[in-house]
């Protein structure tokens, strides 16, 4: 397994761990009475901006302990190169994300229309990222498996 291969499928437990962990400490902090998610947009935009800097630690810190252990495992230490192979499976995984996270805003302002809970739609805006962020960690290794 390559280099890249291993770093998305890093990428796509980090994802589901960190956002399964967040939304989990969000909702107990609901169900306790702590936060009001139904009608207080204000902590919503709040738990947003409190979610992208945890993300951002969080992944900075896996990412070092996978370059670690993988130049432990494969005594490599430097990481491959980026060539025009790699740029242009990225490039159609982003294309693929882009038209994922898409079609999970559009369902979130149909939510809205249909007459939903505001709220719905950043949990919509969540679940669509994620799944944004799996289809294109997913697209690039099976880009890298089937060729290019």
């Amino acid at each position: 397994m390559s280099y890249r291969e291993k770093e998305n499928i890093i990428n796509i437990f980090s994802g589901l761990l960190i956002t399964a962990i967040f939304a989990w400490a969000v909702y107990q902090r609901h169900l306790d009475g702590r936060i009001d998610l139904t009608d207080d947009f204000q902590q919503w935009g709040i738990i947003f901006l409190i979610y992208a800097g945890v993300s951002v630690v969080a992944r900075i810190i896996i990412y070092i302990i996978f370059h670690i252990i993988n130049a432990i495992v494969t005594r490599e230490e430097d990481i491959p190169q980026e060539d025009e192979r790699d740029k242009l499976i990225k490039l159609k995984a982003t294309r693929n994300s882009h038209y994922t996270f898409s079609i999970g805003f559009m369902a979130a302002i149909i939510y809205l229309a249909l007459g939903f809970a505001p709220y719905t739609l950043f949990i919509v805006f969540v679940i669509s990222g994620l799944l944004s962020e799996i289809i294109d960690n997913g697209s690039q290794i099976y880009y890298y498996r089937k060729g290019v």
